[in-house]
């Protein structure tokens, strides 16, 4: 099997896609625009070859880079980013190679148009929620909702091999209106009922044999147009994992390895466990909780505000259920501490949270 892979240097995490489909006997072939000595070491060794281009977005660059690895090693069988940025232009190269897998150019639209997607989940009976606040009516009642999504890895029938929940709490404090960072984290389990419309959502999406995920609002109180509170309402969907650390979360949440079922899921159309496949009534209770599921957070601290905790405390409080700390710099210049923590309760999600981001009153 050859599988193009583009940018498989960023996100950083996604070198342990190309890892386990080399484990799975699949020849990775590699497009980006950093150098190969550039890559870590890992990815490196997880590529069958290497194509660098100067511009990813110069599209006869990277379609050279396809036609050389379709004249080096053969047909094509599948070709993925798993990036958001790069949907339109992986659908060209699939249309242009005629690349029997994923979504061609004129399958696109359906997909990545926000206002088709939500139309195809209301025919299906999932709640959806258009972001058209003016469709209510200038006297609709404000919508308190958490939002959360649903993470799933689907086989090519849109069955999913992998489940997850999200939540993506609020990026500022509110009670004090600071910036101190962003907060999400992977739930231990998921409720039966965001269940059952996350499947649904997958159904309606109808694209097969990828790394997906559904957005919803989860009603906190009742809204007379939308629902009650502990509804789930429909607002996105995407048929890329989430970025940033997410992925990693669900690995520490739920012990399992995200690349590998996704890997194995390229390759079978099926899901292993400890290097078997899954009976049907295994995976028929693939995502039932079980007393190793966690809580897994990512909370990262921006420079500027004055914080109660100073680092290093933060560090020695937590430093047995810290899974990743570092610091960055975003695009703006502003250093980012980020912190994946893995803990047991909500109750500890949220004193985590609290610790990170509690800041001393402003005068």
């Amino acid at each position: 099997m050859n599988f193009v892979f583009i940018s498989p240097n960023y996100p950083h995490n996604y070198r342990h896609f190309c890892k386990r489909l080399r484990e799975n006997g699949v020849n990775v072939l590699g497009i980006g625009d950093a150098s190969f000595v550039e890559l870590d070491q890992d990815l490196q060794d997880s590529l069958t070859e290497y194509y660098k281009v100067s511009d990813l977005s110069d599209y006869d660059q990277v379609y050279r880079a396809v036609a050389f690895f379709t004249y080096k090693y053969g047909r094509i069988d599948y070709l993925e980013s798993m990036n958001e940025y790069w949907l339109s232009q992986d659908a060209s190269l699939r249309t242009d190679f005629n690349i029997k897998t994923g979504l061609k150019t004129e399958d696109l639209e359906g997909v990545k148009d926000s206002i088709r997607l939500l139309d195809r989940f209301r025919r299906t009976d999932i709640p959806v929620f258009t972001r058209d606040l003016d469709a209510f009516g200038a006297t609709a009642a404000p919508v308190e909702a958490e939002l959360c999504s649903y993470d799933a890895i689907a086989d090519s029938h849109c069955n999913p091999l992998f489940e997850s929940m999200t939540v993506w709490a609020p990026a500022k404090n509110p009670d004090v209106l600071i910036d101190t960072g962003e907060i999400y984290y992977t739930c231990p389990n998921m409720p039966a009922k965001l269940r059952l419309l996350g499947r649904r959502a997958l159904k309606a999406i109808g694209t097969g044999s990828r790394f997906m995920r559904v957005e919803f609002l989860h009603l906190t109180k009742d809204h007379g147009q939308l629902g009650k509170a502990g509804d789930y309402v429909a607002v996105n969907a995407s048929i890329c994992p989430a970025g940033g650390d997410a992925p990693d979360m669900m690995n520490y949440a739920h012990s399992v390895d995200v690349y590998k079922i996704w890997a194995d899921m390229i390759t079978t159309d099926k899901r292993y466990l400890d290097g078997r496949l899954q009976t049907s009534s295994e995976l028929g209770h693939h995502t039932s909780e079980n007393d190793e599921d966690c809580f897994c957070v990512y909370a990262s601290r921006k420079e500027g505000p004055s914080y109660v905790h100073p680092e290093s405390r933060i560090a020695d409080k937590f430093h047995d259920v810290l899974m990743i700390r570092r610091k960055e710099t975003d695009e703006y210049g502003t250093g980012i501490t980020r912190y994946v923590a893995r803990l047991r309760t909500q109750h500890e999600v949220n004193t985590f949270i609290r610790y990170l981001h509690e800041t001393t009153p402003q005068l």
